[in-house]
Order: C-alpha cells, then structure tokens, then sequence
C-alpha cells in the first residue's frame, strides 16, 4: 500500500469521499501505514491566543491539550498574538489545531457558509476555507442553498449542517454571551441598543442625556485599530469593527434586514434565476479627502475585492474578507456616476442582497497597491492592498480619521456625509455638490452628463438633488468625535470607564470583572447572545487531520457543557451546528438539555474527565495502535 501521505489518489478519494461511512473502510489502512511497532508517538500542535488577550480561548485549549495528553497523544500549545494567529491560520495554513472564533457575529444567513467550506476557496487567504477542506458534496450543498428558498433551502440547510456535524472539518463549542460596559450619564440607556457598543452602526443612534457631547470615548482590548485601519485584511480586521463606520456601503444589515445606505434607492429584477439590481446613488457622495464617490467607485470595488492584483498576477489575489459576497456578483455596468445595474450569478435575491454590503473603496487610492508584496508570508500570494496599515482610511463613512498618539486613536464626524447633510434640507434642495440647482425630475429625464476617461476616472458626479431623508432610526448626530484608547486588558477598560475617562469598552468583559459595574448608578452592563462561536478549527491538509474519523475523535475530547460552566461562567451556551442561535439550526443537531451532550460527537467522558480506555478503543477501532507506555503511534 502507498504511503497516504505521498498519495494525492488517496487523499483525494478520503477527502471527497464524504460521509464517515466512507472513510471508515479506509482508516485502517491509514492506520497500519501510520501505526507499527517502530511508529512515532502522534503530536498534534493547539494555537491560540494568550490569557491576556482570550482568556476563553486558552482555556478551552488546555482542557483539549489535557485530554489528548490522557489518550496518549502528545500535545503543545502555542500562545500568540491576534495578527500572528491570522497570520498562520488565514494565509500561511501553517497549523495542526486552533481555538478560536469564527468571524460572524450576528444572525447569520446561511451563506455565510459557502467561503468558509467551499473546496474552491481552500487555496485562498483569509476567512476562505483555512480548514482546507475539499468535499464535493459539501460544494453541492453550498451552491444548492444560493439557488432555492423557502422549505426546500431549509431541507437543503439542514443536510449541509448534518454533513458539516459527521465530518468535523471545525468542531463549534460554545456561544458566548458577549458583556459589555457603559456609562448612563452621557448617554441615555435606552439608546445603547443590546449589541451595542460592539456592532459600530448602533453607535449612530445614541441619545446624549443633555447637550450633545463633544466626544464619544470608546476603550477597546487588544484591538490593531490604533496601528492598522485596512477594511479588507483578515489579520487585523473581523467583523463589526469601528472600521466599519470609516466605509460606506450601498446597503447596511440592522436588526435582520438590509435597509439602502449609499443607495438612495435600489429595484430588484429577477430573470432566469439570476437576480439583477437596479442601484441609484445618492446625491452628492464624497470621500473624506473630497473626491467624489461615483458609481464608478462602486464598480471598481467588487472587481478589486474579486482581485486585489487586478490582474496582473498569475492568478486572482482576492480580498482576505468579502470574498463570499463578490463571488455572487457577475457583471456590473456603469450607467452614469450615479447609476449601476449589478447582476449576479444563478441565486436567489436573499443570498444576492449579501454582497451589498461590501465596504466602497475610493478607486483613485486603492487602484495603486496592486504590486504583490512577497515580504513576509503568504507565499506571494498577497498584495500591497492586504499589507497597507491604511493609516489615513480614506472612505466615505460617517466618521473620518483625525490623528493617532500612540494607543489613543481619533476619529471626527465626517461633516459632508449624507446623513449629517440631509439634516439641512434646503441646502439640499439648493444642490450642495456644484451648487447646480438641477432639479430631480430633470436628471432623472436627462443624459447622463458624466464622461470617463482612459483611467475609468468618471468625471464630476451629478449634481445633488433635492433633500433626501437619511435611512429610518439615524438621523440627529450623537457626537462630534470618537476617540479610542487601546488597552491590554479588560481590567484596564473598566478602570477607565469607572473613571468616567471613556464612555463605553468595545470589547467583551469576562464576567469575574463585572461585580464592580454592576453596583455603580453611573454604569450598565449590556449582554447579548454571539453566535461568533468558539470552535476547534482543524487543518484539513495534514495528516491525521485529513481523516475525519480522527477529526471526530478529537471532537469528542472536548466536554462542552463543562466549558460553558467552568470556563465561561455560565455566559453562553454549548452548540453543535455552525448556525446555532439562527432561526436556521437544524433540529437534530440542537443541544438539549435533557441529554446535555452533543448529538453527532458526544463528550467521551464524564464532568470533564475523558474515559481514558473508552477514547482509546475508539482510536484502536480507526486503524491506530499503542505503544506499551500508551503512547498513540503513527
């Protein structure tokens, strides 16, 4: 027999064969290859971020680490910081195990799915399958979800979280309620919504107690946004960072729908299973260095995030985020600087209404840093556009970038922004941008009186029509400007929110410092339910991790419930589907409290204490063997 390892027949015939039924008539042969009297003891490496920056994560990583010690597996643990751990995971794939969280953090569609696990993506860079994991059912499944509805999207749902479940390529563990602190001096408490302060639109929509304030004070744990403000790099940048309110997009999600931003409006049109979008800018957009912000701008976003080399390298380079929004859109045409019509691949138009929230990137900055940057990692799979630190952030949001001194970082409001304009409407009605008082109803029945050059540069926009309401529930501005101070700790975030220094922590607080805030007046505590979920991400790639039967296995190391209670304080809930906490968890795979365990890869043990002799049938039982110190060998 061939040397799995050194077979791509094999390993291709184990990695798509799909269900662990499949792979059982196999995992023997694996075993006798990997296993012997002259085997070497198994060694599996458990990344993750240290205490001081996660203390959830490391935790969870020691519990592994101590079970898989017990089994006779030898295991290390590797601390390192956020960007190092995005680094090995998200673009050298240079990891046996990591702990960590995924990258949504909100009710999610189930598309959110299609980057993470689609076999195309798994020789991408960022949030694009890290897990390597290659399974054309899987793909069936992901592209069969973009292309029904109703009941039959829901059937097709839950087979891809029943099929997810039995392979294991990353294991979920926990939803963790995330807490965070506020003061209920300056700002009325009412108006910090539920997921507020950490989702950045929220922000927009506080209410001061008296007069305006002149600052918003923000203290963030361990956040690069001090060092780095690039929207569209993975190693500095997940979801619902205060990066998010320096880009605009045409569409913004709030409270399960999408409600037009940019866009002044937009009409849908669906022909042959390909949904088109008919989107008209609003008036008088512009980016905070003054360049207007056209449709061009639009346009050459979703092409740029499609390829950040645009072309010039051997193959596409593609943003590190995003990728499974502009992987809908197919073909964009610019109709004038106001006006685009987007069509999009074979989908349906809830799956499609995802890729309008991508962040508009001002083409006149990032057509430049197209060159590939074979600095550090990556393999020359990366571009100056995903190593920039964006220092200046150049968008179009309603927040600009002031200045930085060392962890203190501040930000103003971005006076020309459509919501702060349409405050004043008969400025609006008088045209702001030109100061051409053309009316709506005559651009609308006019030529577009835009040109583009050679560059695709389009030329002064459309003058600004008449008032234009900013979108329901934003309005009044709350603040001037918003400072942020980085911190080590969330220690030290409470203690300058107690202080009365900052006004709210952005980051999420473990629930052993929470005493203190709740017995302030001045001071909230606001919890709300993540389905970021914590989860064992495994690197598909390698061996034995390419076996999903091992890949169970290890699952079955874990104790949920006991994470939850021990290490969590009871602030979250165990999960075993990648769409817990969605209206779209399939109900085989929900955790019940009358079993407490997992019902595709239950805990092999009792109160956190694995059955040592149990877990090693189980791997005797897939090919593998003991040495007589009960050492796994391969």
């Amino acid at each position: 027999m061939t040397d799995p390892t050194h077979s791509p027949q094999l390993s291709r015939r184990t990695l798509l064969a799909g269900a662990t039924a499949a792979t059982a008539a196999t995992a023997g042969c694996v075993g006798r290859v990997l296993g012997g009297e002259h085997g070497t003891q198994l060694s599996l490496d458990i990344t993750t971020l240290p205490a001081d920056i996660d203390p959830f994560g490391v935790r969870i990583a020691n519990h592994l680490r101590a079970n898989l010690d017990a089994v006779g597996i030898d295991s290390t643990l590797t601390l390192t910081d956020g960007r190092n751990l995005s680094e090995s995971v998200l673009v050298d794939h240079d990891f046996d195990i990591y702990v960590g969280q995924l990258p949504y953090t909100r009710p999610s569609d189930p598309d959110v799915l299609y980057p993470l696990f689609r076999s195309t993506f798994d020789s991408e860079v960022g949030w694009q399958n890290p897990f390597g994991f290659t399974h054309l059912g899987c793909d069936d499944l992901l592209d069969s979800q973009r292309t029904t509805t109703g009941e039959t999207r829901a059937s097709v749902v839950d087979d891809l979280q029943a099929l997810l479940a039995r392979t294991q390529p990353c294991s979920p563990l926990v939803a963790p309620d995330l807490l965070t602190a506020v003061r209920t001096d300056t700002f009325e408490a009412d108006s910090w919504n539920e997921d507020a302060p950490t989702r950045p639109h929220n922000l927009l929509k506080l209410s001061p107690t008296g007069d305006e304030p002149e600052t918003l004070g923000l203290a963030v744990v361990n956040d690069d946004i001090n060092a780095n403000r690039n929207p569209i790099s993975a190693s500095y940048r997940q979801e619902d960072s205060l990066v998010d309110l320096l880009y605009d997009s045409l569409a913004v999600e709030t409270d399960g729908e999408y409600i037009p931003w940019t866009a002044r409006e937009y009409e849908w049109d669906e022909r042959d299973g390909q949904p088109t979008v008919s989107v008209r800018l609003r008036d008088g957009l512009q980016f905070h260095d003054g360049e207007p912000l056209s449709a061009y701008d639009v346009g050459f976003t979703y092409e740029f995030l499609r390829d950040t080399a645009l072309g010039s390298a051997t193959r596409p380079v593609p943003s590190e985020r995003f990728r499974g929004q502009v992987s809908l859109v197919e073909d964009i045409q610019i109709e004038n600087s106001r006006s685009l019509r987007i069509t999009f691949t074979e989908t349906s138009r809830t799956v499609a209404e995802r890729a309008l929230t991508v962040p508009i990137l001002p083409a006149h900055i990032w057509r430049g840093r197209t060159d590939l940057d074979r600095s550090i990692g990556g393999g020359g799979r990366t571009t100056v556009a995903l190593r920039t630190a964006n220092t200046e952030a150049i968008g179009s949001g309603p927040i600009q970038f002031e200045d930085e001194d060392d962890d203190v970082v501040e930000f103003s409001r971005f006076e020309d922004h459509f919501l702060w304009r349409s405050l004043d409407p008969q400025e609006e009605s008088n045209g702001s941008a030109s100061g051409n008082e053309t009316s709506s109803a005559e651009t609308e029945n006019s030529e577009p009186t835009s040109t583009e050059d050679d560059s695709g540069t389009i030329d002064e926009p459309i003058a600004a029509g008449p008032f234009e309401p900013p979108p329901e529930g934003y309005g009044e501005p709350p603040f001037e400007r918003v400072v942020v101070e980085a911190v080590g700790s969330d220690n030290s975030a409470v203690e300058l929110l107690t202080a009365g220094e900052v006004d709210a922590t952005a980051a999420r607080l473990r629930p052993s410092i929470t005493e203190e805030i709740e017995s302030d007046s001045e001071l909230a505590l606001i919890e709300h339910r993540s389905n970021g979920f914590y989860h064992l991400g495994f690197n598909t790639r390698r061996q034995p991790l390419r076996n999903p039967n091992v890949r169970r296995l290890i699952a079955q190391l874990v104790d949920k419930s006991v994470i939850v209670e021990d290490h969590f304080d009871g602030h979250g809930v165990a999960v075993t589907s990648l769409l817990a906490e969605t209206e779209w968890v399939s109900d085989s795979l929900r955790w019940t409290d009358t079993t407490d365990a997992d019902p595709e890869v239950p805990f092999l043990g009792t109160a956190g204490e694995v059955d040592v002799e149990t877990a090693r049938e189980r791997f005797r039982a897939i090919g593998y063997e003991f040495t007589e110190d009960n050492e796994l060998i391969r």
